[in-house]
């Protein structure tokens, strides 16, 4: 096809503890002796990368055992465990991990990059082996062998995951070429037989969990190993951090008086252990591969080591006193499409859900208290929302050292209180004492007693990172139905602070030929209401809002939409139209702008719907990275899925930088990244379609998307 074509297309820009005490180890053996030398990928049975040569097809052939029948490890595995292990729909797991090594002295690319909080760094070439059993029968304990995954850090630093399916003799496994689920009969405790769902994972789900964001390897860290374990081989039983240092492995080396220092997770089924440390242990496993900063998951930040205050859990994911409230709670508690984990999920971790329910049910308390403004007020969060009639009650709340509370008045958050104080010292420890102070948590409602909170007089650090602060799509505007639609996500928080720009007769300026002349926009929540509507901007009246933001277009025919919309912290939709005025048509610009610099509530799943054509006709999308880090992203260039008539058959994506530089380009996504774009769990849902994995220092991006050949 020839001339300007009627194709649609839409472009996405998806955003994407407790230390271990009382140890002490004196002179007891260590739980091994000595570790064997083993080559890298498994003495080179295993690929260098996926692709350099073909997988051993059984698992035999990939030298993990020297004894496959009885599963018996190859010289040069060492077993480990973790404090808190993945849910993994009730399986029994073994691991090792071969860390290549030609024998002592250790060199640095022999040994595990050590540190003591965050993820460790492993040579190329090492392979971590894990073994799953299931118990059939719940009476007898009769287990049946499921598989055996091989995770493989490759050359060039990320991994590759493949699996291996027993043989119903368990006489070998054999190399699965893809996913699959089998239905599995299970004999319960009390004599019934139950169907089990086991789903074994493709290669690609294996890259969903084990992500660049997350450095690919997610259990062996320093909080999931400082435990202790049984070592098969000697029956000794030993502090796995300790044998591992005593083994040459971790670089550098620590001092074993050190470890008691460090952080340790624990079972979420410890009865011994607090609540609140056991379900975020759990969480840190089951959710911190994806929910954590630049992570495919934004919202919270899992980490068991962020401290609780900054992972965006409490009054947000998690609501104390309100089970029903909380969207950790529903979301990890099912099992339909709202699931989590997404994947290979086929059984509730019910020891767990139970914790968390106890977990959510915790009294009142504080959480922080930070200077607001200076060192004469102070900022107080709750766990819960508060009852303003007596959270702003100065006389419930008292200091140490002679310090007076004067007022105390709600913040625009409603789980934080104001106070107005005598000057406080900063840097100085005080305790505040607040008491009959009232929730409003619907399963409590309970004024609760006297409780004492030491404090540092500190301002709180500032949280932000990074943030996508715009999005802008120029885009040929139609008559009808043909207008350009833009799609974002706000995200936490209560309210976010939005402006939103319909650009057209200032385009003449920039040598678009063809501008709309009078655009016109409109806003509309997830339900379809109409929240706002402008023509020309001056009519506006927040139109000193609008000059102030130094937003105001340089055309009075041009259109603005600058307010507070609802956010929460599921996330709630809106779009944005931008339509020719009288059925004016022509270039328009649409641009989307976050007014609150990446503070609260953040913008997500921005993408923009509009018209394709040949040569010069094509959609042009730029978006803004601010703050001092770097911004993980998929953008994609979605077609023939698109649930309309006349879509582009075949997208083609190209991201430039603010110089206009190209950094990459797709025509089907599944030729390139496939298995990073997968790992996002957002894929195209067609073949044809474009997508691209970036990851953007802060600065001005554009992305364009044209049909392939100039045709469809």
């Amino acid at each position: 096809m020839k001339g300007r074509q009627n194709f649609r297309s839409q472009l996405c820009v998806i955003l994407m503890g407790a230390a271990l005490g009382g140890t002490v180890f004196a002179q007891a053996p260590y739980g091994l002796d000595s570790r064997a030398p083993i080559g890298p990928y498994l003495n080179n049975t295993m690929p260098p990368y996926d692709g350099a040569f073909p997988f051993p097809a059984v698992l035999s052939a990939t030298g993990a055992f020297s004894d496959v029948q009885n599963v018996v490890p190859t010289a040069g595995l060492i077993p480990f465990t973790v404090n808190s292990p993945l849910w993994s729909d009730g399986a029994l797991k073994e691991r090792w991990m071969a860390v290549p090594n030609d024998g002592p002295p250790y060199d640095p690319d022999e040994q595990i990059d050590f540190v003591a909080t965050g993820e460790y760094t492993f040579p190329n070439g090492t392979v971590f082996v894990k073994e799953f059993d299931l118990i059939v029968n719940e009476q007898t304990q009769e287990k049946k062998r499921l598989e055996t995954r091989l995770l493989v850090r490759d050359e060039n630093g990320a991994v590759y995951g493949v699996t291996y399916k027993w043989r119903d003799d368990n006489s070998d496994a054999d190399l699965l070429p893809d996913g699959l689920n089998e239905e599995i009969p299970v004999i319960t405790a009390t004599g019934e037989t139950v169907i089990h769902t086991w789903t074994y994972p493709s290669r690609a789900e294996c890259l969903f969990c084990h992500n660049p964001p997350a450095k690919y390897v997610l259990g062996p860290k320093t909080h999931q190993l400082n435990g202790t374990f049984t070592y098969p081989s000697t029956g000794r039983t030993d502090n796995q951090l300790r044998t591992f240092n005593h083994l040459g492995m971790l670089n550098p080396s620590i001092d074993e008086a050190e470890i008691p220092t460090f952080l340790h997770s624990v079972y979420v089924g410890d009865t011994t252990q607090p609540i609140q440390q056991r379900m975020r242990s759990w969480i840190d496993s089951n959710c911190s591969q994806c929910h954590r900063p630049d992570g495919y998951g934004p919202g919270y930040d899992a980490r068991f080591y962020t401290p609780l205050i900054d992972q965006n859990l409490i009054n947000s994911y998690v609501q104390f006193r309100d089970v029903p409230g909380s969207l950790l709670y529903q979301r990890d508690n099912a099992l339909d499409s709202t699931k989590m984990p997404p994947l290979a999920k086929n059984l509730v971790h019910e020891e767990a859900m139970a914790v968390l329910r106890q977990w959510i049910a915790s009294p009142l308390e504080v959480l922080s208290v930070n200077f607001n403004q200076d060192n004469s007020h102070l900022a107080v969060r709750f766990n819960s929302h508060v009852n303003p009639e007596t959270a702003t009650v100065a006389s419930n709340y008292s200091l140490d050292n002679n310090q007076v509370v004067t007022e105390a008045v709600m913040s625009s958050e409603p789980d934080t209180v104001i106070l107005t104080c005598s000057p406080l010292a900063e840097g100085f420890t005080y305790s505040l004492s607040t008491r009959g102070i009232q929730d409003t948590a619907p399963s409590a409602n309970t004024v609760w007693l006297n409780r004492a909170t030491p404090f540092i007089a500190q301002f709180a650090p500032a949280p932000i990172a990074h943030w996508l602060a715009n999005l802008s799509t120029r885009v040929e505007i139609g008559s009808g139905d043909d207008a350009s639609i833009a799609g974002f996500i706000t995200r936490g928080g209560q309210t976010k602070r939005m402006l939103i720009r319909g650009l057209g007769a200032s385009l003449v300026t920039s040598g678009v030929d063809n501008a709309l002349a009078d655009p016109s926009l409109e806003l509309y929540d997830n339900n379809g209401a109409l929240l706002a509507i402008n023509d020309n901007w001056a009519d506006n009246a927040n139109q000193q809002e609008i000059i102030d933001s130094g937003l105001a277009p340089a055309s009075e025919t041009e259109s603005v939409i600058l307010l507070q919309i609802p956010s929460d912290d599921v996330g709630i939709p809106y779009t944005a139209v931008l339509r020719g005025a009288n059925g004016t048509t022509g270039v328009g610009l649409i641009e989307v702008y976050d007014l609150d610099f990446g503070v609260g509530p953040t913008i997500q799943n921005i993408s923009t719907r509009g018209r394709v054509n040949v040569g010069e006709g094509v959609l042009i999308g730029g978006t803004i990275v601010l703050g001092s880090n770097s911004q993980d992203v998929i953008v994609r260039a979605i077609g023939p899925s698109l649930p309309l008539d006349d879509t582009l058959a075949d997208p083609v994506l190209e991201l430039y930088d603010e110089n206009g530089a190209l950094l990459r380009s797709n025509d089907n996504w599944r030729s390139d990244q496939s298995a990073e774009i997968i790992a996002t769990s957002l894929p195209p849902s067609d073949d044809a379609e474009a997508a691209i994995v970036a990851t953007l220092p802060p600065a001005l991006y554009t992305a364009v998307v044209r049909g392939a050949g100039e045709t469809a």
